[in-house]
């Protein structure tokens, strides 16, 4: 598979004669057409040639003008590859001509070339953009910076700015900011609004960044910051455009977002695999677990491990079959060596490097570390499906930024449509059931429907007492027809249960395990602690910490402005939950217009205090009092009981 073409060279069938030399233009940097066909009397191929794509010139249309041409790619390239083929079906290079006529291919792009989309797709399912490049490397030098501005025309720019000053004139929320290189030019550019803002207070738990969207013909990333929300729909934290990708960059754009979202930092933070982006992640983020996506684990093996696939139809089963089977560290570590050993892996630096960081993205490493889902390849995959359908990558900027604000429009719609759905509905339970009745009530619809597949999975489950530590009960519960099982330990002293697997850990909702152990021991309603309050239709209701701002003074007191600024922002937070709805933004109002005079009459009847007189004029434990007053008005009480919110407010 590694020769170049040669006259003589024999085949045994056309698949056979295609995936030869396909394999040989992907090596060279060029795509593969079919080309001339010639067949016998009876239907068998006599003549076949394969071109490169570049083949030919574009014909103009024989009756209208094209309004808009697609780019021509076509520059009438010679090169291609004969086949004379016998009665037996042995196919034989007759002619061969490997010279073009134009540029070929980079190693790390020939991928997107069209000939070597199949494998692509058969491997993913999906087509992405994407160069970070290799790991261990600074992905784009200072030239390539200096390129990408000459590129971006200057009303490109000035449309980003004036994007930036329109939405923050609508929206006084509205967060934007602009990196300056040593000399002064525009690099990279963040903005979120305040929507968004709020909205990561509630599900900013995990965050992933993606610079594998590119925008344009001039290759600029445009990275978005993404969680998902109590439905598991994508919600956009923020946006950034990157002209330059250096680790001072990152930096800049992690801070920007931390500054942006209060200082909140995320629990666990979802990347590519570039070390350039590993390094700015573990100045910025040091209280959060930082982890590599698994989609980009497997798009990246396609692009190093090309030819592995190629070779060996096998290799993408063994390959998650590694990842996804293995049930313990030492388990995943066999595997790994196996799978090594069994497809000649061991000189190729990306895997060594890969299985260097692999605390970062086996699954078995990462079990207790909260994804909300976001690990899985079918939810990075809709990801792609969805970008590709608002962000087509040949739009001007300018009706970039306007489908960018649709985008946003289109995913905020979905959310009050699904919040709708699942306070107005209810699913068709099982039976019957005191749990499935409270999960119903509790969870979003989405959510309900993942706990009903575990609770209806428990039935087919054994469960096994193994033995009694102090008052901990440790149980075997595993399926009868497989391998796969989870060691449950419960304690019916307060009714804490946990379960090897770590599904609740990992995912936010209890495992087939725990549910089988909880019904043989007669627990008929779920305990509190294990409904989280992200998940359920009240996810958003009431108002979480706005964050920790830094700058307290050497006693711990918080300034005034500080204190300023944290009400602003509750503020702000209260106005854009009411505005959904008019009755919302009246009561609103009215609550507002009335508390403006309870203020003018507090300022025109006392000194301004300033600094020293944070709380003064209000009797001692009354402000706490009428926080609290406001929360359980804001709050609508659930079957939830004291559900946990701890996971947003880590900082």
């Amino acid at each position: 598979m590694l020769l170049e073409p040669e006259v003589g060279m024999l085949f045994h069938s056309e698949d056979e004669a295609f995936e030869f030399y396909n394999s040989y233009a992907k090596r060279k940097g060029f795509s593969v057409r079919k080309g001339h066909l010639a067949k016998r009397k009876d239907g068998s191929i006599r003549v076949r040639i394969f071109l490169c794509s570049n083949e030919g010139l574009r014909q103009a249309h024989r009756t209208h003008l094209t309004r808009k041409p697609r780019v021509n790619e076509r520059t009438n390239c010679k090169a291609r590859i004969e086949f004379k083929v016998d009665r037996d079906n042995v196919w034989a290079v007759r002619k061969v001509n490997l010279e073009h006529n134009h540029p070929l291919a980079s190693p790390n792009k020939t991928f997107m070339l069209r000939s070597h989309r199949k494998i692509w797709r058969s491997q993913l399912g999906v087509i992405c953009e994407v160069d970070n490049g290799e790991a261990g490397e600074e992905p784009h030098s200072a030239e390539f910076h200096a390129k990408r501005l000459r590129d971006l025309e200057k009303q490109d720019m000035q449309a980003l700015l004036d994007y930036m000053i329109t939405r923050h004139s609508e929206d006084p929320s509205f967060f934007y900011a602009i990196q300056l290189d040593v000399n002064g030019q525009l690099t990279n550019f963040f903005w979120a609004d305040a929507r968004s803002i709020v909205d990561y207070s509630y599900f900013g738990d995990v965050v992933s960044f993606d610079t594998t969207y590119r925008l344009s013909n001039f290759d600029i990333p445009f990275a978005p910051f993404l969680g998902v929300n109590h439905h598991k729909q994508p919600v956009l934290f923020g946006s950034a455009l990157l002209l330059d990708e250096s680790i001072e960059s990152f930096v800049w754009l992690f801070k920007t977002f931390m500054t942006a979202m209060s200082f909140r930092q995320p629990s666990t933070f979802l990347t590519d695999h570039c070390d350039v982006i590993s390094k700015a992640v573990e100045v910025t983020f040091p209280g959060t677990r930082h982890l590599f996506c698994l989609w980009h684990v497997f798009q990246n093996s396609v692009k190093y491990l090309s030819e592995v696939y190629t070779k060996d139809s096998n290799f993408e089963k063994d390959f998650k079959n590694c990842i996804y089977e293995a049930g313990s560290e030492e388990d995943f570590q066999t595997r790994w060596n196996i799978l090594v050993k069994k497809y000649d892996l061991d000189g190729i630096s990306w895997v060594k490097d890969l299985f260097d960081y692999r605390e970062r993205w086996a699954l078995v490493y990462n079990q207790s570390s909260f994804c909300a889902n976001m690990l899985t390849m079918e939810w990075r995959e809709s990801m792609s499906h969805l970008f590709r359908k608002y962000f087509n990558r040949k739009l001007p900027f300018s009706k970039f930024l306007e489908q960018y604000h649709k985008a946003m429009i289109r995913f905020r719609e979905k959310e009050l449509f699904e919040d709708f759905k699942s306070r107005q509905s209810k699913p068709l339970l099982l039976g019957n059931v005191s749990m499935l009745t409270q999960a119903a009530e509790s969870y979003t619809r989405l959510i309900y429907e993942d706990f009903e597949e575990e609770f209806k999975n428990q039935f087919a489950c054994l469960c096994e007492a193994l033995s009694m530590n102090g008052t901990t009960y440790s149980f075997k519960v595993s399926l009868s027809k497989q391998h796969s099982s989870g060691l449950v330990l419960f304690n019916p002293t307060d009714v804490m249960i946990s379960c090897s697997c770590k599904k609740f850990e990992c995912i936010g909702i209890l495992c087939m395990h725990v549910l089988k152990v909880l019904n043989n021991n007669n627990i008929l309603t779920l305990p509190s602690q294990y409904i989280l309050k992200r998940w359920t239709k009240y996810a958003k209701n009431g108002l979480v910490d706005s964050g920790h701002l830094p700058g307290n003074d050497p006693d711990g007191h918080e300034p005034l402005a500080m204190y300023y600024n944290r009400i602003c922002r509750k503020a702000i937070a209260v106005a854009i939950k009411s505005s959904a709805s008019k009755d919302a933004l009246e009561l609103f109002g009215h609550g507002l217009d009335r508390l403006i005079g309870e203020v003018d009459n507090l300022l025109h009847n006392a000194p301004n205090d300033g600094e020293q007189g944070r709380r003064k004029g209000r009797p001692k434990g009354a402000h706490e009092k009428k926080r609290k007053r406001d929360a359980q008005d804001l709050c609508k009480p659930t079957d939830a009981g004291t559900i946990d919110d701890t996971s947003h407010s880590k900082g």
